[in-house]
């Protein structure tokens, strides 16, 4: 599945740009399409899920390209790569419009499950774009809904591993390894869901839903 991901680095920065292609190469990404500069992303033929880019390279003509590149490409979604001490600027960032930041130096897990995450957003703004224009062309009440739904971050973070668990039938390893995270972070995130306090994991929900209990 990761190897259908389209992924994009935007760093001037050689050592951070090979780490990143040795990241996501090793957990079986395609090779990751390198950037020069913020123009050749605006080009309309770019076809990305996730763009991993550096604070220096976004902020290099003023602050304009965030918006021109999220403008020409409004299911992608730009992960902003940053050393502490950019931390502030890359927020920025964040508020004028990408995904979400990575601070360096990171674990490789955390860079993973970010640009997973990312990804599944970027198909649903596509899947979205689709229904809006289905609900254009064939009105439907149930189709309104569903694109009416606008969900948080967080709560698309929950629908994505609700969607891994059920997949690999509640096993935690084979879960946490798809999710790039590790199984403490997996237990953390069924616990802050509620999913352990109540004693049921999502797919014993779903089989229990199933069997009328």
């Amino acid at each position: 599945m990761d190897r259908m991901r389209k992924i994009g680095i935007l760093e001037s920065d050689l050592a951070m740009r090979k780490l990143l292609q040795e990241v996501l190469n090793k957990e079986g990404f395609q090779t990751p399409r390198v950037f020069e500069n913020p123009q050749q992303v605006k080009d309309p033929d770019v076809n990305l899920d996730v763009l991993l880019a550096s604070v220096s390279d976004l902020l290099a003509n003023g602050g304009t390209d965030l918006v021109e590149m999220t403008s020409t490409h409004p299911a992608m979604s730009v992960v902003i790569v940053t050393p502490h001490e950019n931390r502030h600027k890359a927020e920025k960032l964040v508020e004028t419009g990408a995904f979400a930041l990575i601070q360096r130096p990171f674990q490789p897990w955390d860079l993973i499950h970010t640009v997973r995450l990312g990804s599944e957003i970027a198909e649903l703004k596509r899947r979205n774009e689709w229904l809006r224009r289905k609900e254009v062309r064939e009105p439907n009440a149930e189709l309104k809904s569903i694109i009416d739904d606008e969900p948080s971050l967080d709560e698309l973070e929950k629908r994505y591993i609700e969607i891994v668990l059920k997949k690999t039938g509640g096993r935690k390893d084979k879960a946490s390894k798809l999710l790039g995270i590790n199984r403490r972070t997996l237990y953390r995130k069924e616990r802050e869901y509620g999913w352990v306090s109540s004693g049921k994991s999502p797919t014993l929900v779903n089989q229990q839903a199933a069997q009328g209990g």
